[in-house]
């Protein structure tokens, strides 16, 4: 039986992300791939709560967070409180006060992004040259609860392609 991969793309973005369509094509023989679509004026607890619900009888599940979906994804990995979920955080927005680029977000979807200080149980793809967020606390973190991979590449991750493998490896391990 498939697994279920769910996919949270960014702002500005949809189901035809590029990072998603590598996920479907690299992964798509194992997992069923879905895409949580939203824009910054959707209601974000429904779309959350909707999203449990489809997966509630989901075990094992992947969930991938790109940038600003990134901040939902984890929304949603700790509402499941599932111990067995996998959680891959793409470039992410975890504080929307470390953003570089001053792209208005109304207010109302700004008051349903959380502040995320010390994400845990997780793999974060990022870089120190991020133009769009500021990931340096990711590096400087001494005791991290997540584990970090750090890429020579800028915020859209044109190098996706060639993280797969790793993404493969951290949901294949026990590590959480």
């Amino acid at each position: 039986m498939k697994k279920t991969l769910l996919f949270v793309h960014g702002y500005g973005s949809d189901r035809n992300s590029r990072k998603f369509q590598d996920l479907k094509n690299y992964f798509g023989k194992e997992y069923h791939c879905y895409c949580m679509e939203w824009v910054v004026y959707s209601d974000i607890p429904y779309l959350l709560n909707l999203a449990v619900q489809k997966c509630d009888n989901a075990l094992n599940m992947v969930i991938v967070g790109d940038s600003t979906g990134a901040n939902l994804a984890y929304q949603l990995r700790e509402m499941r409180n599932q111990a067995d979920d996998k959680l891959i955080l793409l470039s992410p927005l975890l504080d929307i006060a470390k953003r570089k680029r001053d792209i208005p977000f109304p207010d109302t979807f700004c008051e349903q992004l959380l502040k995320i200080t010390n994400p845990a149980n997780a793999l974060i793809v990022a870089s120190k040259t991020d133009e769009v967020i500021d990931q340096q606390h990711l590096f400087g973190e001494d005791d991290k609860k997540f584990t970090l991979m750090e890429v020579d590449d800028g915020h859209r991750l044109e190098k996706f392609n060639e993280y797969l493998l790793v993404i493969e490896e951290y949901i294949s391990s026990n590590r959480t």
